[in-house]
């Protein structure tokens, strides 16, 4: 999966997956939502069948963490390695402020608020469970509540997490009138949407670029909507912690999308809450952020980090086809530095996305480019050239009629020279989204495919994108989905290519065009 390796370094499917097969031979329950690969090696499940991702749940908590939930149908199923995320996240803050939150918690153990635990009570049992904290959980849907209290007496952590009934319109300052309980910290995984409408899909919240989800959800509408959705209900916690004040060591949230973070700092300064940061949770295919602010002065909280780049050496064999091209072109005098480097151009330039060059201190060794695409043009790439393909043989048919030949334009002629040859295995990993994926099986091509990181003379001699705006610079009125750096460079006698983020809104698209830019490593 494309964001694993950015999980949070103690996450315990870091770099360890779940074995699905061998989870199978354990768990009976499990094992039918289970197939496998033709040797029986390996095994899969149906990521959007609830009751598989259901049983998922329930078995991994059972078998590394010895929990035993039970979850209704009809409500949330927490994954977990989002959750191990959050959890481990509180912990590094905990340690970080040390001394700071032992004055706020009362009970000699770290104590802590979850607003809104559902159903499975996930966050208070995994913090019981791994670190021994202390829990005030809160839940407003009936249902939930009683599948928590459950779940909670089932793990005997009854001393530990007390479960409190609330109703929707009460928040902290309601919930804590007459506790005069002193807490670590608060945490909350809050309703991401503000209507049904948003919920569903219906509204343009999700840009179109971006490819549909790869799990299905099952929550209920108390843990979909909220009132101005998760910023109106983080909103409001911000609000009461300014009479809370330090009652509680630090507040946190989770959030389900990024474009929700620039209202909630705004919101924070406007309050004269200055000591906030925010950070990433990145897991499989999916990202949340989260957001803490506090009301200690004496304590500073640390800064979001920023990634190491993603780093790809270039194949051998994809060195030889272009310095093999280069000698039938006389391009020999170029470096293998430059000779991928002008490959990539061409790439970027047939791509439409824009680039600029800088001015490198040695040409020779590395070359860097800062891209910044508009639109994502690289996810269903072969999905599109078939589409085109189809319309120019359906304009084919229509331009054989007499009285339509005067419209036939060499322009309209031109796409009929692009057959694309189906490719089943291309084509599952464009539908699921697979590509996406750190070190996955490389996607064969035929020889015109390979063709593409040729270099031409249109990016040897050229420092922008070819694009369609026949120019690198992206206008002013148009909004980038990122803004990265590409380099190529020498070391250690191989040549290799860096993407790192610097801006942006589809952090998701940076990863998908350096699976797309190694796929044409491969088809040579």
């Amino acid at each position: 999966m494309a964001l694993n390796k950015y999980m949070h370094p103690r996450n315990k499917y870091k770099n360890n997956p779940p074995d699905f097969a061998t989870l199978a031979k354990k768990y009976p329950d499990f094992a039918q939502y289970v197939t496998y690969n033709k040797s029986e090696t390996r095994g899969f499940i149906n990521f959007k069948e609830p009751e598989a991702m259901r049983c998922l749940t329930c078995t991994l908590l059972k078998e590394d963490f010895g929990l035993e939930v039970e979850i209704p149908n009809d409500r949330l199923i927490p994954t977990l390695p989002l959750r191990l995320n959050y959890i481990h996240w509180i912990e590094d803050l905990l340690e970080g402020m040390g001394d700071v939150t032992k004055a706020a918690g009362d009970s000699g153990k770290v104590t802590g608020i979850d607003i809104g635990a559902g159903a499975c009570c996930i966050y208070p049992l995994l913090g019981c469970t791994l670190n021994s904290w202390n829990f005030l959980a809160t839940e407003v849907d009936p249902t939930s509540y009683t599948y928590a209290v459950n779940n909670v007496s089932r793990n005997n952590k009854q001393d530990n997490i007390t479960v409190k009934h609330v109703q929707r319109d009460e928040g902290l300052l309601k919930v804590l009138e007459e506790d005069e309980t002193r807490y670590d910290f608060c945490m909350c995984n809050p309703p991401f949407y503000a209507n049904d409408l948003e919920a569903q899909g219906l509204m343009p919240d999700r840009g179109s670029e971006r490819p549909l989800p790869s799990s299905i959800s099952t929550a209920s509408e108390a843990e979909r909507v909220a009132c101005g959705g998760e910023v109106g209900h983080v909103g409001r916690i911000i609000r009461e912690s300014l009479q809370l004040q330090q009652r509680i060591g630090f507040y946190t949230s989770m959030l389900g999308k990024k474009s929700s973070l620039k209202p909630l700092k705004e919101m924070l300064k406007e309050k004269g809450i200055e000591n906030f940061a925010c950070t990433e949770f990145c897991q499989g295919r999916t990202m949340r952020w989260g957001i803490v602010w506090t009301f200690h002065e004496n304590f500073t909280l640390p800064k979001m980090k920023s990634k190491p780049p993603i780093t790809t050496v270039v194949p051998e064999k994809y060195l030889q086809h272009l310095m093999k091209h280069a000698a039938q072109t006389g391009g020999m005098q170029n470096t293998r530095v430059q000779l991928v480097s002008n490959a990539i151009k061409q790439l970027l330039g047939e791509l439409q996305v824009p680039f600029q060059e800088s001015a490198p201190p040695s040409p020779d060794h590395r070359v860097s480019l800062t891209l910044t695409p508009t639109e994502n043009t690289w996810i269903h790439n072969r999905k599109r050239r078939r589409q085109k393909s189809r319309e120019a043989r359906e304009g084919q048919k229509q331009v054989e009629q007499p009285l339509l030949l005067q419209f036939d334009t060499e322009e309209q002629k031109e796409p009929m020279a692009e057959q694309s040859t189906p490719n089943t295995e291309e084509e599952k990993m464009e539908h699921d989204g697979s590509h996406v994926g750190e070190g996955g099986t490389p996607v064969k091509g035929n020889d015109a495919d390979s063709k593409k990181m040729e270099t031409t003379e249109g990016a040897v001699n050229g420092a922008t994108s070819p694009g369609k705006r026949g120019a690198s610079e992206v206008s002013a009125s148009e909004e980038f989905l990122f803004k990265a750096c590409l380099s190529i460079s020498m070391i250690d006698k191989g040549i290799v290519m860096e993407m790192a983020w610097l801006e942006g809104k589809d952090k998701d698209g940076m990863n998908q065009l350096v699976c797309y830019i190694k796929s044409q490593f491969t088809k040579v």
